[in-house]
């Protein structure tokens, strides 16, 4: 049997962690840790994060023990050097500057991206969040359009672009989970 390893890419917002939820346990999927500087938001499941100190981070980076690493809204995020090394089925978010890279490593991979059909939309989604203070927010607004712009410099890179609106965001899991059963023949 092959092995399946799926990425989600797109901006803050769009749905990737509830996405990312669904899908494992409909294809019973495992998730590599990433490793953050970021603090632990509330009520956050940690299972798929780990939190370390920027001293940590920076330790094991020189260690060599980290890749893909991104500075992202000011936090340091990475995978173990081994991450994707076995040959479970897995999923992991992959952010915008590694998809390339990621492409290159593993060429069987199916990487989706997901973006907004309207700007309008994902600040909605970011509002609706509330997890964040209104400066993080207002941060992570302002950085969406170059976000979007990285997307669609690498679109060549994904399998498959889906666009999330007000129409069908609650049909997102469903439609993304019947892509993956066509493309994964063997499912």
């Amino acid at each position: 049997m092959s092995r399946i390893l799926i990425t989600l890419t797109g901006p803050s917002g769009i749905g990737k962690g509830y996405l990312k939820k669904y899908l494992k346990k409909v294809f019973k999927l495992t998730e590599p840790p990433v490793y953050t500087t970021r603090k632990k938001r509330k009520n956050e499941d940690s299972s798929d994060r780990i939190f370390l100190t920027r001293k940590e981070f920076r330790e094991k980076l020189k260690k060599g023990e980290l890749i893909l690493v991104n500075e992202i809204y000011g936090n340091y995020y990475g995978f173990q050097k081994d991450a994707f090394s076995d040959n479970s089925n897995q999923i992991t978010e992959i952010y915008i500057d590694n998809v390339k890279k990621f492409r290159e490593i593993y060429p069987s991979a199916l990487m989706l991206g997901l973006l907004p059909k309207s700007l309008d939309f994902l600040m909605y989604r970011l509002h609706k969040r509330e997890k964040e203070s209104g400066e993080k927010v207002s941060q992570r607004l302002g950085e969406i359009e170059k976000e979007l712009a990285k997307i669609w410099k690498q679109k060549e890179f994904f399998n498959y672009i889906y666009y999330v609106g007000k129409d069908n965001q609650h049909r997102v899991c469903n439609d993304i989970e019947n892509y993956i059963k066509n493309y994964y023949e063997f499912l």
